[in-house]
Order: structure tokens, then C-alpha cells, then sequence
């Protein structure tokens, strides 16, 4: 049985399910023809690890991405954005291309490079640039300038959404839309057994246009223009489908699924000032204007051989211990004291409060509690979704709070959220009626149970 994914980045199931079912009759009507509900993302709900967990089937401990980006070894604050040479696990598409199958996979996350297969591949919003080997077959590139009219007309992806005026935005993420889904049409034509693509719109517009819908959003702005822009691209997205699912054989299982969903965000907690209050970042100096932890770091502001614990992260905070034989100049003895530090910087950050002093619900991770797998040593030694996501995260030190609303790509009005949606149409009938327990992990093995195999 062919397979048809389509990733839909960053929808959120309380949005699709609920306040917008009725306006997306697409995806409405697979879910009452097939089956639906929520998909629990990966720790943390980021588009590169979980995308890759859910197409390899594996936890993100057996992958060692935890993020876009990735700490180098044997530094601090030297950072590789995560490509496909990382990913040593097969994916879907490999195993299946293994078997003879034809596949195509078209703005997959983590897919640049593109690795050869039994299909056709076109990698995703990491391109560089248009100049990058970005397709396979690399003649496949020219193929899709020309449908597009030209190579100034492809679009990798719509940068620096954070910081665009809201319409512009709108028209680019449209604009993108469009783009996408003509692609996706042209290279339906090709043979294949499994063909999965991703659109990004829907997380590039959330971080934006959430305080436009949003009237619970303590940013929320009244605006007729933009109160619908949001949904008008869920619908957009829904009508793109729609006319894609056409030029499917009727036998076509279906997938409709997204790697974490969003939420509304209030504030975000700058979580290396709190280190740094509590004594647990040692710093020589403290800097006299907002400071990215790798300028500090440049400007030996930080006193590493007395640092015990400092964080990374936007949406969630991901903490490292300094631990003595794993990191450069850990101070942090392994056993014994890694297990007590530990446990003071959680609890020091389970109790972080809300600028009124009102409670959050702070949830906080160990890193066994939540990952396994042959590359735990770079995984973060704790995760913390500060409000359960409702609070995001800065990295950077000189704040004069613990309280800010935007790191230095620009302002967000929403986070993730830990769940994503999934519909699946069988025409077998084999997957039927409301879907529960289902984790990103399970994407891999519900694909291969759908082709077949």
C-alpha cells in the first residue's frame, strides 16, 4: 500500500481539534474517516529532534540531538547546527528504499545534506543557500527552478519571522505555502510507494501572530486585519491538501501529523541569571549589557573551573552539569556530587516563580527520567518546561531581572507545546476512531505497519 505523511510543523491539537475543526474540512474529514488525536513529542518538543526520533522510532538519547543546534566537544559555547551526517539511525525512508521501495521525501527537517535513496529527496529549511546540493538527485534542483520560475523564486524558507511587520510575514508565509505545495503536487507525479513532506508555515506564523488571536495572550492586540491570520493559513494549508489528495490512488493511506503543538507564552525565565544568583554559575565579572553566553564565555567573564551548572535553550531550559572528565574544565566529581548538585539546581529552578510571585507549574526532567540510548553523555543533564512551556527561556546573562520577552533573534508569542496532532486514514480500516498514547516514536513503526511491512 503507497504511503502518503504529511507533516503539518508545529500544529497545535487544541487549535485543529478543537477552536478550528469545523474550518478545516480536509483534515476533518480524514479524522472522522480514519482516526486522530494527540501525539506526544519528544523532551523537549523541538522540530529537529523530534521529527528524527519520529522517523527513526527511536528516543532522542539513542540520536544525541536535543535541539537545532548542538554543543561541539570539548567546549562550552561553540555550537554545530544539526545536519543529516548526524543522524546514524535509518529512517523510515531507508529501510524502506532497502526493500525496494520507491520514496520521496520533500522539506523533511534534518535531511540536508540529502543522502542517496531508491526515490528522490529534497532537503528542508537548513539549506544554506540555493547554490547548496540540496536535492537527490542533484538534477532534481534545475527541475524545480523551473517549475517555480526560476531559481530567485525558491524559497528555503521565510527568515527572521520574529522581527518581520505581521502582514509582510503573512504575505511571505503564504507565498511560502503556495511554494511548497506546488512542489509537493509536481513531485506526486514521480513513482513512489512512500512520499512525505513537511510544511513549515504554521510554526513560523505561531511565534508571531498568537497575540493577534489569542485574547488570554497578556500581549493581545486587537487587530482586524491579523485577528484570522493564523487560522487563514491552517485554512490555506487545508485547501493545499485537499487539492494534493486528489492526485492520490484511492487505496493512499493517509497521515497528517506534527512533531509538537504551541502555546500561548507569558514571559520567558532568563535561567543563567538564576544560576548565577545561586552561586552555581561562577562569574568573574558581570556583564554590563545583555550578553549571549558565548560572548561571556569569549570575554572570560565566566569562571569555568568554578561553575557547576549553566543552561541552554529558548523554549526550555536545558542544563548542563560541569562534570569533571566530560566537560572541558568540569569541577563537578562524577557520582556522589553530580547527584547533589543536581538535585539543588532542580529544586532551585521547580520553584521559580512568576513576575507577581504567582506559582508556575514548573516541570522538571532528570536526564534517565527521559532519555535513553547510546549518546546520554551529551544530552542535557536536566530539562525544565518552565509553566509547562507556558514560560519560555533566554540563555543570555547582564539582564537586570530573571524576567525577559525576547532572546536575540526577536520577541515570541507562543512556545511549543508537548503535543502534536495526528490523523491517519487507512483505507483498510485498520487504525479507526479516537487515538490515544500514541508518542513521536511510534511514527516510524505506524508508517511501516501501514505500507505494509
Amino acid at each position: 500500500m503507497k504511503v502518503f505523511v504529511l507533516g503539518i510543523d508545529s500544529a497545535e491539537p487544541e487549535l485543529v481539534f478543537g477552536k478550528w475543526y469545523s474550518e478545516l474540512p480536509t483534515i476533518k474529514s480524514l479524522a472522522e474517516d480514519g482516526a486522530w488525536g494527540k501525539i506526544a513529542s519528544t523532551v523537549p518538543p523541538i522540530t529537529c529532534p523530534s521529527w528524527v526520533s519520529g522517523l527513526t522510532g527511536l528516543n532522542p538519547g539513542h540520536l544525541g540531538l536535543y535541539d537545532l543546534r548542538y554543543r561541539k566537544r570539548g567546549s562550552y559555547t561553540e555550537f554545530g547546527i544539526v545536519s543529516s551526517r548526524m543522524v546514524s539511525k535509518p529512517r523510515v525512508w531507508d529501510v524502506l528504499s532497502g526493500r525496494g521501495k520507491k520514496c520521496g521525501v520533500v522539506f523533511v527537517p534534518v535531511t540536508y545534506p540529502p543522502v542517496p535513496l531508491n526515490g528522490f529527496m529534497v532537503s528542508s529549511f537548513l539549506t544554506p543557500t540555493t547554490k547548496s546540493p540540496f536535492t537527490y538527485p542533484r538534477s532534481l534542483k534545475e527541475e524545480l527552478f523551473r517549475i517555480i520560475g526560476g531559481e530567485d523564486r525558491y524559497i528555503i524558507d521565510v527568515y527572521d519571522y520574529r522581527r518581520k511587520d505581521p502582514r509582510q510575514l503573512m504575505e511571505e508565509l503564504r507565498a511560502k505555502t503556495e511554494h511548497d505545495f506546488k512542489i509537493i503536487r509536481y513531485l506526486l507525479k514521480k513513482p513512489w510507494d512512500f512520499f512525505m513532506a513537511v510544511v513549515m508555515s504554521i510554526d513560523r506564523a505561531q511565534h508571531t501572530l498568537w497575540k493577534f488571536f489569542d485574547r488570554e495572550h497578556p500581549r493581545f492586540v486587537e487587530d482586524p486585519e491579523l485577528k484570522d491570520g493564523l487560522l487563514e493559513l491552517h485554512k490555506q494549508i487545508d485547501e493545499e491538501l485537499a487539492k494534493t489528495l486528489e492526485l492520490l490512488p484511492r487505496d493512499t493511506a493517509v497521515i497528517v501529523v506534527s512533531d509538537h503543538g504551541a502555546k500561548r507564552m507569558y514571559f520567558r525565565i532568563n535561567v543563567n541569571e538564576i544560576l548565577a544568583e545561586e552561586g552555581f554559575l561562577k562569574l568573574r565579572e558581570k556583564p554590563r549589557r545583555v550578553t549571549s553566553l558565548r560572548e561571556a564565555d569569549e570575554k572570560g567573564l565566566i569562571d569555568w573551573d568554578k561553575t557547576q551548572a549553566f543552561a541552554l535553550g529558548a523554549y526550555i531550559a536545558q542544563v548542563f552539569i560541569n562534570v569533571e572528565g566530560r566537560e572541558p574544565r568540569g569541577c563537578v566529581k562524577p557520582g556522589e556530587e553530580y547527584e547533589r548538585v543536581r538535585e539543588e539546581v532542580a529544586d532551585g529552578l521547580r520553584k521559580v516563580r512568576g513576575p507577581s510571585g504567582e506559582a508556575l507549574n514548573n516541570v522538571v526532567y532528570m536526564k534517565e527520567d527521559v532519555y535513553e540510548g547510546e549518546k546520554l553523555d551529551v544530552m542535557p543533564d536536566i530539562t525544565v518546561y518552565f509553566d509547562n512551556l507556558h514560560y519560555g527561556v533566554n540563555e543570555s546573562l547582564g539582564h537586570d531581572s530573571i524576567y525577559s520577552l525576547e532572546t536575540a533573534k526577536g520577541p515570541d508569542d507562543s512556545n511549543h507545546g508537548e503535543y502534536g496532532i495526528l490523523v491517519v486514514y487507512d483505507p483498510e480500516g485498520r487504525v479507526k476512531g479516537r487515538l490515544s498514547g500514541y508518542r513521536m516514536e511510534d511514527l516510524a513503526r505506524l508508517i511501516m505497519m501501514l505500507q505494509g511491512d
